[in-house]
């Protein structure tokens, strides 16, 4: 990834920290929907891809993004531990 790249990742990150941070405050009020203070999304933004590298080598062209920055495939939830417990 190159360092352009890498400073979107991070602006992006930062937006959405900082918006979640707006409607936790909004939800203490009692209010169940969205702040209406939302910031406005930042221009070069729009468009950012996942980037990360699938199986085949290439890197991931999806534009639906979580707040990580990554797709659904490559930045989801946890699907839980890989090795068995031992007892």
């Amino acid at each position: 990834m190159n360092e352009h790249q890498a400073d979107l990742r991070k602006l992006w990150k930062r937006y959405w920290k900082e918006d979640a941070a707006r409607h936790a405050a909004w939800a203490e009020r009692g209010s169940p929907y969205p702040s209406p203070e939302c910031a406005p999304f930042p221009e070069e933004l729009r468009g950012l891809a996942c980037g990360a590298k699938t199986r085949s080598g290439t890197s991931c062209k999806r534009r639906d993004l979580y707040a990580s920055g990554r797709c659904r495939l490559h930045g989801g939830l946890s699907t839980g531990p890989k090795v068995k417990p031992t007892p």
